[in-house]
């Protein structure tokens, strides 16, 4: 799989357009509509519904990208730490979120931790509740 490939999937998923994609990766829409086209071929199916300018993930654009959001996200993350914590990895206070229960709802709940000394790494996903679980159990 061309992970360039995947991230351009994932970035026009995000903004729901090629245009507005290209236009905050800095590629034009042509290139990224030719790498979308790519990729789809090599996953076998389409991954998205055009309506008109827009897209719509479709059925398998949602799998992908919710395997391509959780890979992107982690390598920010990487990213953050490395930046932010040179010396190695802090100590890590993870929770998760069932994406049914309302923002507010969870910050207030979870404010405390968000609060703990810069030496803990809090870090929140938020997910469908089977997922969560699904997580939870592998750790």
């Amino acid at each position: 799989m061309n992970l360039k490939h995947l991230y351009s999937f994932w970035k026009v998923s995000n903004h729901g357009g090629v245009i507005r994609a290209g236009e905050a990766i800095h590629i034009s829409p042509q290139t990224l509509s030719g790498q979308i086209k790519l990729f789809e071929e090599q996953f076998g199916t389409a991954l998205f519904n055009r309506k008109g300018r827009s897209l719509e993930l479709a059925g398998d654009g949602k799998l992908a990208y919710e395997y391509a959001d959780e890979m992107f996200v982690l390598g920010a993350e990487l990213d953050q730490v490395k930046r932010n914590f040179p010396t190695g990895r802090p100590a890590e206070f993870r929770f998760g979120v069932s994406d049914a229960i309302p923002k507010s709802r969870a910050y207030r709940l979870l404010r405390p931790a968000v609060r703990l000394p810069d030496l803990l790494w809090t870090l929140c996903r938020e997910w469908r509740l089977d997922r969560l679980l699904a997580v939870l159990a592998l750790h």
